[in-house]
């Protein structure tokens, strides 16, 4: 499936976006930087580098959840939750995808500070929104699985 080109209002950049965003591009650089991929595996590249990217910012964030992480099984176990959980970012188009991931991110480190005013819902409503409609239908039967995907939104109302 090629991107189909579209524009949305992007979030307004600040300090934290712009370190995840970079953080994600940085990670995904470094995985696919000289190699030839097709449009899956440079899909799956993106949800690797994100799960990455999530993965050493609660370490960074939360010294408990670091200690956790020390556990090869803790590690695994999360690591699969967030490839279920991010695969849905593979659907949305490469140029919007750090700014996607990045929101997703502030949604989740900051959602229990009760700093909504601070996350762009309708940015990401409008992405995760039109990425479900353009993945695959294996991929839309399994969203059920995926709760705390756009939670807050149509998604899981589908």
């Amino acid at each position: 499936m090629q991107d189909v080109p579209y524009t949305i209002e992007i979030p307004k950049p600040d300090a934290v976006r712009q370190t995840f965003s970079d953080m994600y591009e940085d990670v995904l650089a470094s995985e696919t930087e000289n190699k030839t991929l097709s449009v899956e595996e440079e899909r799956q590249a993106r949800v690797n580098a994100m799960v990455e990217t999530a993965i050493s910012i609660r370490r960074q964030m939360d010294p408990e959840y670091a200690a956790k992480l020390k556990s090869l099984e803790m590690k695994k176990d999360f690591t699969q939750y967030l490839l279920a959980e991010y695969k849905l970012f593979g659907f949305v188009p490469k140029q919007y995808a750090a700014r996607v991931f990045a929101e997703y991110m502030l949604m989740t480190m900051l959602d229990e500070f009760e700093a909504d005013d601070k996350i762009d819902y309708d940015f990401l409503g409008e992405v995760l929104n039109r990425a479900y409609k353009e993945a695959p239908a294996e991929y839309q039967k399994t969203v059920n699985e995926l709760r705390r995907v756009f939670k807050w939104g149509v998604l899981l109302d589908e």
